[in-house]
């Protein structure tokens, strides 16, 4: 059975809800991977779709790893709920409202970014988040090498400093030892929007923290959730895990934004 298929029913049934929410991923879900991550941009398609969607659900959000004001500005849609490094800030009123157990951490992520960029091989980008950091591998000369030749470096700088090291796709990110990520973020959503109905989009490690969360909702019977992945050639096994469904690609997102608009203009109806 395809995705398509395969979503028929849970989609009809989501969006029967009175207060259904949408929550997205960014990168490489409504915004193709790119080589160098300032390059990223939104495709069209998906912007149309998640400004159409907001005007008939209760809630749209992103969460992404990038920092919130530039998740804000990137994806460029009023009226979205924005929680930015992987739910330690979020965009409210028009400013920015940081997880207040993360400031303290401000000091150990200068000292690691001033560690770390000294030994920053050729290609790779090191990327201060405020209340994270990510270094990227992508661009490097041998991403593979780089890889290996860097992250026992980035492990001992991020255990000196009392951090966090977690990988990404071709990014390691130095993060505070909080148990704030994606599911806790994706949780919070839930409930400060009082949502009976939610939806997860993701396609990275960090995502699959936000569709364990969804699937874990749902089984509990607190809400009814569908957790999809997206999947690209280099598809992480935990989300392969955690995803009820897998859709393809950038492309195959905005093919699910756009049965879930015709849905749930049908069902107002």
């Amino acid at each position: 059975m395809d995705w398509q298929t395969y979503l028929e029913g849970p989609l009809q049934t989501l969006v029967r809800h009175g207060r259904l929410g949408l929550i997205t991923d960014v990168d490489g879900t409504i915004s193709p991977i790119v080589p160098d991550p300032d390059a990223a941009r939104v495709t069209p398609r998906a912007r149309e779709l998640l400004a159409a969607l907001r005007a008939r659900l209760a809630l749209v959000a992103v969460i992404s790893g990038r920092a919130v004001d530039d998740v804000r500005q990137r994806v460029g849609v009023p009226g979205l709920v924005y929680v930015g490094n992987h739910g330690l800030e979020t965009w409210v009123d028009g400013a920015i409202r940081f997880a207040p157990e993360a400031l303290t951490y401000r000091p150990a992520l200068e000292a690691a970014r001033d560690a770390l960029r000294a030994d920053l091989l050729p290609g790779m980008q090191l990327e201060d988040k405020g209340a994270t950091l990510s270094v990227h591998y992508r661009r490097a000369d041998d991403p593979a090498a780089a890889e290996a030749i860097f992250v026992p470096r980035a492990e001992t700088v991020a255990t000196e400093h009392g951090l966090h090291l977690y990988r990404g796709r071709m990014v390691l990110e130095l993060r505070p030892p909080l148990n704030i990520n994606k599911g806790t973020a994706f949780r919070r959503l839930v409930q400060e929007h009082a949502l009976d109905g939610a939806i997860y989009l993701g396609d990275d490690t960090t995502d699959a923290d936000a569709l364990r969360a969804a699937r874990e909702l749902r089984d509990s019977g607190a809400v009814d959730t569908l957790a999809l992945g997206v999947e690209s050639d280099d598809t992480p096994d935990s989300v392969r895990a955690y995803a009820d469904a897998l859709v393809p690609g950038v492309a195959g997102v905005e093919s699910f934004l756009a049965r879930l608009l015709s849905a749930v203009s049908a069902s107002s109806t």
